[in-house]
């Protein structure tokens, strides 16, 4: 801190210094080193001014063709150009005030301080710069802002890179066309009032590495503003902190890595649409702005903590080596071309990708909830998502589902956004009841290798899909639901005679069903296993000759229905008292229905077949007038 209030209150001193300073004239030629360009010769520890109101002669803009023979205390450069060709030293300061400029183009310039004030302007294409203390780039003028400009080179910051504006609003700016910049302090934005406006670094190619901290100061009355649009940039301090909701760092091109333990305070915007972000060591993300990445890459043995905001998005790859922590965030998947997920531990994720969606290199997991706006997720047994315990999906739709294998853990009913080859189709599995129970789905638009081979009362198994569903973990069994987008489009048209259907090993066996929905036109629907089926191979859609509940009541004698056909009331032998039950017609329709006494009322009932269906059991009656 006692570093940046002298490089902030430089100007304070200035003007009343720059009286004792001897005077460039330009009378004889623009040499330097000649003494008859000069008021009176300057000695070592001197300070120095280019300035035009001295100028008496055509060689008005003095060259350092050879290393300056004196060393300066301080450089004024308060108006025309100075070119530096070889070698200078300033013992102290080196201000160029606008509309004064300096053009380097080889030597070595040495000095504590470093400014560009009042729209002064430097250019750097080759050579090497040394400051000790700062350099700094502040206010301007009505001919323009503060600027410095390095196309090639080295400069060597020791001290810090300061941004500031204190006495109006401008935009100093330090500009990176190539080269290399090493700042091994910090690089700092301040502003007091009437100071305003958004000094900005940007860099369109070049190295530059920041050891120290980059960050707007408290109070500060400017916008912080980093702009990549090439290069490499490496930060390696403890803080990167963006005060402003209108603060930024803004990245097209190039490549940003985070080295070093370090706290991102981002209160204004992160935005990043080209090129990789590399964490390399610790590194947490905080902060009320937001966050717009492109490539993330979690390097080996580090680790990247997301704390806030609640959400950060990526429109690019998630090359994850190490360790994310995503607390109970969630990370969105927002790009327009394919993208890639190496692995990671997610909370939340959120898919709205507008191009080929994202591909999964390695096991993906979800904790939180797994929303699907727009984009597939191509997931593969080798490489699967997975939701554990407690984890939700939403239901996906035609243009966003996952497009290969999915497991979920837990004994949540869960709905399975599946599909494939352009075609969303749900699964759900419900009744569940141990939470260590792993099933695994996925949706084939294609007929499963067998359709011919028909359990008892099983006319016909769908020969256009089906999904296999497997079980590992715990053992419990699973009510199946099986969802049609469009009827005509799955084959289906007759609800009274559908049903889940489930491979055995050997053969397709047909279940008591129930259908929801329409089975007409391109109307979509389900139908849901009214007991939890026993085998988890496959499952698809079967059409049944209406025996298979009968079937069933008859393997189960004690529950019976007496008499058979009824046309007033029919009673339940081998029913549990307060037995949970429903009952459904033939059309899969659930009717309302009140037990007394395990009897039911069914005098005003229309005339047809019926079926009572209590936990695993089932018992068909027929009523008739």
């Amino acid at each position: 801190m006692m570093q940046r209030t002298a490089t902030l209150t430089y100007l304070l001193i200035l003007f009343a210094t720059m009286v004792t300073a001897q005077d460039w004239t330009g009378a004889i030629n623009s040499d330097w080193n000649n003494p008859g360009n000069w008021t009176d010769w300057p000695l070592d520890g001197e300070n120095v001014t280019i300035d035009p109101a001295n100028y008496t002669g055509a060689m008005a803009d003095p060259v350092i063709g050879i290393a300056s023979v004196f060393t300066p205390d301080r450089l004024y450069v308060d108006g025309g150009t100075l070119t530096i060709a070889a070698g200078l030293n300033i013992a102290d300061r080196f201000i160029v005030t606008g509309p004064g400029s300096v053009d380097m183009t080889a030597g070595v310039l040495s000095s504590d301080r470093l400014v560009m004030d009042v729209g002064g302007s430097f250019h750097f294409s080759a050579g090497a710069i040394s400051i000790t203390s700062v350099l700094a780039l502040a206010d301007g003028a009505a001919g323009g802002d503060s600027r410095f400009e390095q196309s090639g080179g080295t400069v060597a910051v020791t001290g810090e890179l300061g941004f500031e504006c204190e006495a109006g609003m401008f935009d100093p700016e330090y500009l990176q066309l190539g080269g290399t910049l090493e700042v091994n302090g910090d690089m700092v934005w301040f502003g007091a009032a009437p100071g305003s406006g958004r000094p900005r670094f940007i860099s369109n190619s070049g190295a530059t590495a920041v050891n120290g901290m980059v960050l707007n100061t408290a109070g500060s009355t400017v916008d912080l503003h980093l702009e990549l649009n090439g290069g490499a940039l490496t930060t390696n301090g403890s803080s990167i902190d963006l005060a402003h909701a209108t603060d930024s760092i803004v990245m097209t091109a190039g490549s940003w890595q985070v080295d070093g333990d370090v706290v991102i305070e981002n209160d204004g915007v992160v935005h990043i649409t080209g090129g990789p972000v590399v964490f390399e060591q610790a590194a947490e993300l905080r902060g009320t702005g937001s966050y717009q990445f492109h490539d993330v890459q979690i390097y080996t043995g580090s680790s990247l903590q997301h704390t806030d905001p609640q959400e950060i998005a990526v429109s690019g790859d998630w090359l994850n080596q190490s360790t994310f922590d995503p607390d109970v965030n969630t990370v969105a998947f927002n790009g327009s071309t394919s993208q890639l997920i190496t692995s990671g531990n997610f909370h939340g994720l959120r898919m709205n990708n507008s191009g080929a969606g994202v591909l999964l290199a390695g096991e993906c997991i979800v904790a939180g909830e797994l929303t699907l706006e727009s984009g597939l997720i191509h997931s593969q047994a080798s490489n699967m998502l997975t939701l554990v315990q407690n984890a939700t999906a939403t239901s996906g739709s035609p243009t966003s589902y996952v497009n290969g294998s999915m497991k979920k853990i837990g004994e949540n009913a869960f709905l399975f956004p599946v599909g494939n080859n352009g075609q969303w189709r749900r699964l759900g599995i419900s009744s569940i009841n141990d939470q260590d129970t792993e099933y695994t789905a996925e949706y084939f638009a294609a007929p499963y290798a067998n359709t011919t081979s028909l359990g008892p009362g099983l006319n016909a198994v769908s020969t256009l899909e089906h999904w296999t569903l497997t079980r590992t973990g715990a053992s419990d069994d699973a009510h199946a639901e099986l969802f049609w987008e469009d009827a005509a489009a799955s084959g289906i048209t007759d609800c009274a005679t559908l049903s889940t259907c489930y491979w055995d090993g050997a053969a397709w066996q047909g279940t008591l069903s129930t259908t929801s929905g329409s089975c007409a036109g391109s109307n979509p629907g389900s139908v849901i296993s009214d007991v939890s089926i026993p085998v988890y191979v496959a499952v698809t859609f079967g059409v049944n000759d209406g025996s298979i509940g009968i079937t069933e009541s008859v393997t189960r004698p004690n529950l019976q229905a007496h008499p058979v056909p009824t046309s007033d009331r029919v009673a339940f032998i081998g029913l549990p008292l307060r037995a949970s039950v429903r009952v459904v017609d033939e059309t899969g329709r659930t009717i309302p229905a009140f037990l007394k006494e395990s009897s039911l009322d069914v005098s005003d009932w229309p005339n047809g077949l019926y079926t009572l269906v209590s936990e695993d059991r089932a018992v068909r009656f027929f009523v008739a007038h």
